[in-house]
């Protein structure tokens, strides 16, 4: 008995199209909680739909541990001081050193998310590559419709 290799014919449901591990973690870097949906789309998407509200809670726990890491280093800026800045006003060199600490434990924070969303979770369920990339246009313009509408509410 010999074996064909010309006859094998893959199925259309043994691929997926999900975003890509890429995709999520630079939309984390951005925004933790915005990364771990495309995540979780991405779960739905493969049918793992158990796992859902395990990667939920721990973008929950995270945001909050996160929270509670930024209130204990005590670093101090208010609203107005960040509306200033963004306003293009002259800023005291003391309030900017605390806006660009905070803006640094920010990112940083985000990439860790980043890193366990992508290289635990998305390794956990996704460990082969048979999947199919999802284009991030539509994501990418969500995002900056939510960040224009924050902008402008704030």
């Amino acid at each position: 008995m010999e074996f064909n290799e010309d006859k094998i014919e893959y199925q259309d449901d043994d691929f997926v199209e999900i975003y890509s591990k890429r995709a999520i973690f630079w939309f984390s870097v951005f925004s933790f909680i915005y990364g771990g949906v495309l995540l979780i789309l991405n779960l739905r998407a493969a049918g793992y739909k158990k796992v859902i509200a395990e990667v939920a809670a721990f973008m929950v726990v995270y945001y909050i541990a996160s929270a509670f890491a930024v209130i204990a280093l005590n670093i101090k800026v208010d609203l107005s001081t960040i509306k200033m800045a963004s306003s293009g006003m002259q800023v005291p060199p003391e309030v900017m050193k605390s806006m660009l600490i905070l803006s640094g434990v920010s990112i940083l924070i985000n990439v860790i998310g980043a890193l366990v969303l992508t290289r635990y979770f998305f390794k956990k369920y996704f460990p082969d590559d048979d999947y199919y990339p999802r284009p991030v246009l539509q994501p990418i313009i969500i995002f900056v419709l939510i960040y224009l509408a924050f902008r402008f509410i704030m």
